[in-house]
């Protein structure tokens, strides 16, 4: 990780998919078949995990990737790119179409590492302020809310929300400036080299995850209280 600077670390942001929230199931043929239930699809479990397969294998390959481009900077461009997407992994009829994207964007769906909710009880409890920061299409503040912690939060930097998506330097300082902190008292944890790695050019020391993930084992998020100084419900550096 990088560094931070002297007196240390106030403020911590965190990225939510993959870091705070599993984003490895999501889309299960459980929550498919009762999606599509709802919009007069009948589909069994074995067709739905086939329709599942077919289209993470699609939209995932890497020349999908500039396809992708700018789908986090509005709720509109969101549904619009990734909704095309799903049906050119096809091709699926629209009602398909929109049961796979109700389940892509069901806060419901997400759920949260097992040290998440312990380690942003335990910052919040140690004055440490604390935010999230994320690329994303709609707005993520009821899966927070539903687990308890969504009050615990100073800010919710949402990319859809500001028209910035990292790794743009410009959306780091727009959620330190909600932080009211400096960049370089701000922590960032990610899991993305790249996107979130991007949080050291804005100045923030930078702490990343590993890529393996399994929602039913802690992420590795204890280590953020150590460098933040909020072990043992120790207080926060002075700011």
């Amino acid at each position: 990780m990088s560094e931070p600077g002297e007196g240390g670390v106030h403020g911590v942001l965190f990225d939510f998919a993959g870091t705070l929230f599993d984003d490895t199931g999501v889309l299960t043929a459980p929550r498919l078949v009762a999606k599509a239930g709802d919009r007069g699809i009948t589909l069994d479990e074995q067709v739905a995990a086939t329709l599942i397969r077919r289209t993470l294998a699609y939209v995932d390959a890497p020349e999908r990737s500039a396809a992708k481009e700018g789908c986090d900077l509005s709720p509109e461009a969101h549904r619009r790119i990734w909704t095309g997407l799903i049906a050119d992994a096809g091709p699926f009829e629209p009602p398909l179409v929109e049961a796979l994207y109700d389940c892509l964007t069901d806060n419901d769906a997400w759920l949260p590492y097992p040290d998440t909710l312990p380690v942003l009880e335990a910052l919040s409890a140690a004055g440490v302020r604390t935010g999230v920061l994320s690329n994303i299409g709609w707005d993520i503040r009821p899966a927070f809310k539903r687990t308890g912690v969504l009050d615990q939060l100073n800010a919710v930097v949402l990319s859809c929300e500001v028209g910035l998506a990292k790794p743009d330097p410009a959306i780091f300082g727009v959620a330190c400036e909600r932080l009211s902190l400096s960049a370089g008292r701000v922590l960032f944890v990610g899991d993305d080299p790249v996107k979130d790695g991007a949080a050291a050019c804005a100045g923030l020391p930078v702490y990343l995850l590993p890529s393996e993930r399994d929602v039913r084992v802690p992420r590795g998020l204890t280590a953020v209280l150590r460098l933040a100084g909020a072990e043992n419900g120790r207080e926060a550096p002075a700011r």
